[in-house]
């Protein structure tokens, strides 16, 4: 990591740490689904299942299937975007080669000054054991087998929890900024391993996996570690 310059303002981003999803700001997207348009029953119904050929014109709101789904992803992608704070805006730049993740957060202050990079790398095992590679701030033990995995390389965790035998059967189909995405509890994703605040689930996108947003259930909007309108998203 790149230290800050001495006396600059050190952005609440970098406590993102990919492992707390802060709230610090609240992304609400103009054209996010109302409240009434958020699934009402856990177990989809027969004519609310999606499969994965049709997930990528699936209906917000869809339940969709993520086993044959994953099976679709490329086992590499590159994903670029924004996400502004009121006082700077970060660059990040997410990546996927096989089982190794990588992110990279570039932040700039008001008046294209530099404030610093950060970045972090996982391995994800055959057995699904995450291992951190560069940039853990958590205890040493998660950092060798991290149950918790949260932020922008959340695709890890999900193939994790597919590996162990434990992904959840459905997701919920999103948009976001014109780009279908499968939205996945993160209950049942970290069963073992709750947030330290309010929860908000992981949304992948439908045709790379890669990390795009996150939904709330509560505000019924894609809120928090979301990237901005104008993101990329390429399969590798």
């Amino acid at each position: 990591m790149i230290p800050l310059p001495t006396g600059a303002p050190r952005p609440a981003a970098f406590a993102l740490g990919l492992g707390a999803i802060a709230l610090v700001s609240v992304v609400v997207l103009a054209a996010a689904p109302s409240r009434a348009e958020a699934p009402t029953a856990a177990t989809p119904t027969a004519t609310s299942a999606v499969t994965a050929s049709a997930a990528a014109t699936a209906t917000d709101g869809s339940a969709i299937a993520l086993a044959p789904l994953l099976a679709t992803w490329p086992d590499a992608y590159r994903v670029t975007g924004t996400k502004s704070e009121p006082l700077y805006v970060e660059h990040i730049t997410s990546t996927r080669s096989g089982d190794d993740y990588a992110l990279t957060i570039d932040v700039v202050a008001q008046g294209d000054s530099p404030l610093g990079v950060q970045s972090s790398s996982v391995h994800l095992d055959a057995d699904g054991t995450i291992r951190w590679v560069d940039g853990c701030t958590k205890a040493p033990e998660r950092c060798a087998d991290d149950p918790g995995l949260r932020g922008f390389l959340s695709q890890a965790a999900l193939l994790a929890a597919e590996r162990r035998g434990e992904l959840p059967e459905w997701g919920v189909a999103r948009t976001l900024h014109g780009h279908p995405v499968v939205c996945v509890s993160d209950a049942a994703l970290h069963p073992l391993d709750p947030p330290t605040v309010a929860t908000l689930d992981p949304c992948f996108s439908t045709a790379t996996g890669a990390l795009l947003g996150h939904w709330s259930s509560d505000s019924a909007a894609f809120v928090g570690p979301t990237l901005a309108e104008g993101l990329v998203d390429e399969a590798r």
